[in-house]
């Protein structure tokens, strides 16, 4: 069993070029991990391949029943109700993996993300497809359901799509993965690791080929120079115009070199060398290496002179309704890469709003730092808002920003239109519009939702690379191992230094 998309194009309405551009592309049996920047057409062709979208042109397999796990869990699915119903031996089965309880389906309204998660994916497993697309469905989750939710999916014996910033479930459940690129959509054996360690060689060796055109081209450039120059004195040795009329010996030199050809060797061998030319060019423009900006975004940034930028003296704090949080001594040095981990719920954000308390006190007291907090949910305005400062900053500092938004993976010129910035791009711009101000302890707190892959990967290389104090709030293991040297773990009711 095995779909098959061929030809396929799509664009939306409004567009100016197709989203999916004749695209052809197989998914057999296993889990495909569909890999790409936000917007490049990961979910349109996810749903193209489920039947939710009818392509603008081409073909695909019609006869497979699809099951489709959205992204987002407003609504409850449509067979909820039934899959509740249903007491045979793989709904009870289901229902004890996921661990939802008799009564949870019946409150939606009431339920977490989480739950919603859960659900989502326990009825479309239920259903038994032939095809299974999971579009991001680790957003929100906390490590335990990550977990949870990694098994269930790992179960499916079918055709399995996933659209997912989430490495290690990539690395888990993917036998490949189809990349975005600019020259298309490349397919590569493996998860995430495999095929990002693939496209790495690739790029290598791309880079390497580009150089050796480069030099290759050079040569020739030089070589035709001088074989031009060797022809046009060939030339003027033929030619007879400022010889003596009674130089019968000169002119009998000329007439033999012409009858023999030695003289016009050089012109032959100089006209050689347009299509050796010519041929040297195609190889420089076939050997393409893709973009990739990888500077330092810091430059003056620098760590606070004072060696502590926050001590958390110990005390219990409340947290919840009724629960409270006990708090240890801790502290947070100028130069201390934290991480704060914990399921949902436990208290993660009670902590850092406590933090803040403390951080908003040590400024009334007049131990003031620069610090760049950036929540993990946005005030609505706060994209015009941000739009707005950038926009009115002097054409260095703007400048700065930019080339900052650029190297975390993103457009300029798309971020600064405004209407179409997503909440991940408007991270990205609070954070390079922060830079500026030199902060001494810079806070996120879940920096990584509404990612993709290559996002990711490039804010991870940034914040591993500030020289200041940073505090991180993730469900991403993978991403604070790489930007974090210390731990904060929130769980029942205590914060614990790892």
């Amino acid at each position: 069993m095995q779909l098959m998309l061929s030809g396929v194009t799509y664009a939306y309405p409004a567009a100016l070029e197709p989203v999916i551009n004749n695209l052809t592309i197989t998914f057999p049996e296993g889990w495909t991990a569909l890999l790409g920047d936000n917007g490049c057409g990961k979910t349109t062709l996810a749903k193209i391949a489920c039947g939710l979208i009818e392509p603008d042109a081409g073909s695909l397999t019609r006869d497979l029943v699809c099951a489709y796990v959205a992204q987002d869990a407003d609504e409850p699915p449509a067979a909820l109700a039934d899959f509740a119903l249903d007491y045979g031996r793989e709904a009870r089965e289901l229902r004890e993996s996921f661990r939802i309880a008799d009564d949870l389906p019946w409150r939606w309204d009431e339920l977490s993300f989480g739950e919603r998660k859960k659900l989502q994916v326990a009825v479309a497993l239920w259903s038994r497809p032939d095809v299974l697309v999971a579009d991001e469905p680790t957003n929100h989750l906390d490590e335990g359901a990550r977990a949870e939710l990694g098994a269930a999916l790992a179960r499916f014996r079918g055709i399995g799509i996933l659209v997912s910033h989430d490495r290690d479930l990539v690395d888990a459940l993917a036998a490949r993965c189809a990349s975005f690129e600019s020259a298309g959509v490349v397919v590569r054996p493996g998860g995430y690791s495999a095929a990002h360690a693939q496209a790495e060689l690739e790029r290598s060796s791309a880079a390497a080929e580009r150089q050796s055109a480069k030099r290759e081209l050079a040569r020739l450039a030089v070589e035709k120079d001088k074989r031009a120059h060797e022809a046009a004195r060939a030339d003027a040795r033929r030619s007879k115009r400022n010889l003596d009329p009674r130089d019968r010996d000169a002119r009998g030199r000329i007439d033999l070199a012409i009858f023999t050809g030695k003289d016009g060797q050089a012109g032959r061998l100089s006209s050689q060398m347009d299509a050796r030319l010519a041929a040297a060019q195609k190889r420089l423009a076939a050997a393409r290496v893709q973009k990739r900006y990888d500077g330092d975004i810091w430059m003056d940034a620098e760590p606070a002179r004072r060696r502590t930028v926050l001590h958390v003296p110990a005390m219990t704090i409340p947290c919840g309704p009724e629960g409270t949080l006990e708090m240890p001594e801790l502290w947070v040095g100028s130069t201390d890469h934290v991480g704060v981990v914990g399921p949902n719920g436990a208290g993660k954000s009670t902590l850092l709003a406590h933090l803040r308390v403390l951080l908003a006190r040590a400024a009334k007291a007049g131990l003031a730092l620069e610090v760049l907090d950036i929540p993990q949910e946005l005030p609505a305005d706060a994209r015009d808002a941000a739009v707005s400062r950038v926009s009115g900053l002097a054409s260095a500092e703007r400048g700065r920003v930019l080339s900052t938004v650029a190297q975390l993976n993103s457009d300029p010129d798309r971020i600064l239109e405004g209407g179409r910035t997503s909440p991940g791009e408007l991270r990205k711009l609070l954070l390079a519009e922060g830079i500026l101000r030199r902060p001494a302890l810079i806070v996120m707190d879940e920096p990584t939702n509404h990612l993709d892959l290559h996002s990711t990967e490039a804010l991870e290389r940034a914040l591993a690379a500030y020289p200041g104090a940073l505090l991180l709030v993730s469900h991403d293991r993978r991403f604070l191992d790489a930007c974090t040297s210390r731990t904060w773990e929130v769980r029942d009711g205590r914060v614990r230094e790892k």
